[in-house]
Formats: structure tokens, C-alpha cells, sequence
């Protein structure tokens, strides 16, 4: 495989593209090219299912010969590579391709593509140092309408696969925030994934034609928090809805309201646009933004 997908800011800022951002990537992000094919998982809220290959996430991105782009990451400040992959033919004998290109650059590498057989999880371990698993929506019959040509719980089982084969703290489960599901369901999605052994990264969900409501995004990150300090679920839920301001103390928030997943990974604008407050803020918060979410969550001197 001769030419790598490479997100818009990754190449902007590994020199590939000209151009300036506000926020920059500090992780390279790549995917494997779908070659014009629709990806088959069919997901409801990925235009990879439309066949739309060069868009992941309202983000495009641009197709690059992989040499020139190893040689940019491995001059450049970005601090690892991100691998992703739609379901194509082939997908996994592509993925392998892409980390044996890139093990040696210098930089750790993730990946996220859908379920990988045990072998080919065990020939990564090595090269590969962290999983991402697209759990997605919070309930298994959610799963099965917003992502139809799956078995639901495909993906608690890889989650169970890649926790064993990786080791606890390696894995993050991606949940998206705002399918449908409600408080108590992203409660037991996030509390069910940290039993498993993974860490936990929230994803706003967002279309042309709706968005979720950021009240309740930052309820979701707020309830994460609270649950990722061992707290028993019920108490999180009733603490999060009827005490907001008690909750928030408890957290910490310049880490919680921050973009999750693997170390170095910010996303700056995978889920919100240039110019628009973020969901999940690529940096380390500032006083101003933290209070902005406090009058975003109704606590008193936000």
C-alpha cells in the first residue's frame, strides 16, 4: 500500500499541507484508505457508510503517499500516531501494512478499526502500544439500530479481547453521547467499560442536522468523572443530576472536560467546529472556559 489518509490538521502541521489552525493536533492521525468503497459496518452516524472515503467525523482527509508522510511525523513535534480503519475488504492485511511502515519512526502508535481477529491483535502487541474500541452507542439495542450490520455486543467482547491481550489502562472505549440513550444508560456504558479494564473517551454526537445538548454532554463527562473515582453508580447519577456543583468538586475538571483517549491524543476538531466553544477542549482548560462549563451546568459563580 502505496498512499496513506492523513486527518486535515495532522497535515497541516506535519507540513504536508500549508495552513495555520488555531488548535493544533498533537497526535498524527491517519486512516486506512477506503478505496471508494462503503464501509460495511453501515454505522448511522459515519460517512464512511455513504462511501464518502476522504470524511471521518467532519474532518477530511487527504490522501498522501506514505513515505513523504513517515518522513514528515518523524520531523515533526507530534507526540504518536493514531491508526484508524473503515470495515473494507481487506481491512485488517491494511492496518498490518500501516504499523509495519511506521513502527520504526520514533513515535508510539495506536489504532481504531473495527474488530481485529486475536492473531492479528497478538502480531500488533509490540508496535502497537494502545486500542481504540468503538463501543459507540450506550445500549446494546441502540447499538443495533446506529450500527445494523453488527452484532451488538461484538464490541464488549473485542473490549474484553483487546483488555486481555494489552493490559488494563491500554484500551479506551469510545462512547458517543447523544444517540438517544439517557443519563443512566452513559452511567452503566462508562461503568460497564472501567470494569472491563478500559478507560473511557466521550464523543458529542453531531450531524448536519442536530447536535447534542451540551447541558447534558457535560452532565455525561461529570458523571465519567464520578464514576472513574469508584464511586457505586446510583449515587453518581443522583449526584450528577440534582447536585452539579457537588459533583464538579469532586473531579478533576481540567482533566475531565479535556479530550480523552490515548496519552498525547486531543482531537482538536474531530466533534467541534473552528471558531465554536469545544465539547471536549484539546488542552488543558482555561479559568475562563472552566467557569463558561459551570453556567453551562447551572452551578453558581460559573
Amino acid at each position: 500500500m502505496d498512499e496513506i489518509r492523513v486527518s486535515y490538521g495532522t497535515a497541516l502541521v506535519s507540513d504536508l499541507k500549508q495552513g495555520s489552525s488555531e488548535e493544533v493536533p498533537t497526535t498524527a492521525y491517519m486512516m486506512v484508505p477506503g478505496d471508494g468503497k462503503r464501509c460495511r459496518g453501515g454505522c448511522k452516524f459515519c460517512p464512511q457508510a455513504r462511501g464518502d472515503s476522504k470524511w471521518l467525523s467532519r474532518v477530511s482527509w487527504p490522501l498522501f503517499d506514505m513515505g513523504e508522510v513517515k518522513e514528515n511525523i518523524e520531523r515533526s513535534d507530534l507526540s504518536r500516531i493514531c491508526i484508524q480503519s473503515p470495515d473494507v475488504p481487506g481491512y485488517e492485511k491494511k492496518l498490518r501494512q500501516v504499523v509495519t511502515g511506521f513502527e520504526d519512526s520514533g513515535k508510539p502508535i495506536s489504532i481504531s478499526s473495527p474488530p481485529l481477529e486475536e492473531k492479528t491483535l497478538q502480531e500488533l502487541k509490540g508496535p502497537v502500544d494502545r486500542i481504540g474500541v468503538g463501543i459507540d452507542a450506550a445500549t446494546d439495542p441502540l447499538r443495533g439500530q446506529v450500527k445494523p450490520n453488527y452484532d451488538p455486543l461484538i464490541f464488549w467482547n473485542y473490549l474484553g479481547k483487546a483488555v486481555d491481550i494489552y493490559g488494563e489502562g491500554n484500551v479506551t472505549a469510545h462512547l458517543i453521547v447523544g444517540l438517544g440513550e439517557d443519563l443512566a444508560q452513559v452511567g452503566s456504558a462508562v461503568k460497564r467499560s472501567l470494569e472491563a479494564g478500559a478507560e473511557v473517551s466521550l464523543f458529542p454526537y453531531r450531524s448536519k442536522e442536530e447536535e447534542v445538548d451540551l447541558k447534558y454532554y457535560r452532565k455525561a463527562q461529570l458523571l465519567t468523572g464520578l464514576l472513574e473515582k469508584d464511586m457505586d453508580i446510583s449515587k453518581a447519577i443522583n449526584l450528577t443530576s440534582n447536585n452539579a456543583e457537588e459533583a464538579f468538586n469532586m473531579i478533576d475538571e481540567k482533566d475531565i472536560f479535556q479530550t480523552r483517549g490515548c496519552p498525547g491524543c486531543n482531537r482538536p476538531y474531530y466533534t467541534s467546529s473552528p471558531g465554536k466553544e469545544h465539547k471536549n477542549i484539546p488542552r488543558v482548560p482555561t479559568e475562563v472556559e472552566l467557569n463558561r462549563i459551570k453556567k453551562e451546568l447551572d452551578i453558581e459563580g460559573g
